[in-house]
C-alpha cells in the first residue's frame, strides 16, 4: 500500500530536460547564490570584474559555486536588487518623515498655547 503525496523533488526523467528547463534553473541557482552573496558583494565583484577584464562575458563571482552566469546576467540582478532595495527602504523613509512632521507641528501647537 502506498500513500500518495506531493514531492518537491524533480521526478525522474529519461534523458535531459529540455533547454528552457535547464535554463530556468541554473537562473534560479544563479538568482539564489547571488541573493546568498549580498547586493553589496556582487557589485565591488561586477565593478572589480569590469574594470580588469573587459573582454569577459562571464562572471567569476560564483565560480566557488561552479556558477557562470554572464555579465548582462548579473548587471540585470544588480538592476532589479537595487530597485528592491530602494522601494523598501523609500517607504521606511516616508513613514519618518510624516512622523516628524506630525511631531514638529504638535510641538509648534503646544508651544502656541503655553505662550
Amino acid at each position: 500500500m502506498s500513500i500518495a503525496s506531493h514531492s518537491h523533488v524533480m521526478p525522474d526523467v529519461d534523458g535531459s530536460l529540455p533547454a528552457f528547463v535547464e535554463r530556468a534553473q541554473q537562473d534560479a541557482l544563479c538568482r539564489a547564490a547571488l541573493a546568498s552573496i549580498g547586493y553589496r558583494r556582487v557589485k565591488a565583484a561586477y565593478a572589480r570584474q569590469m574594470r580588469e577584464a573587459l573582454d569577459t562575458d562571464r562572471f567569476y563571482g560564483l565560480q566557488h559555486h561552479n556558477l557562470w552566469p554572464t555579465m548582462d546576467f548579473v548587471r540585470d540582478w544588480l538592476k532589479t536588487e537595487k530597485k528592491r532595495v530602494v522601494a523598501r527602504v523609500r517607504w521606511t523613509f516616508v513613514g519618518a518623515m510624516l512622523a516628524t512632521i506630525a511631531a514638529v507641528l504638535t510641538f509648534a501647537a503646544a508651544l502656541s498655547v503655553f505662550r
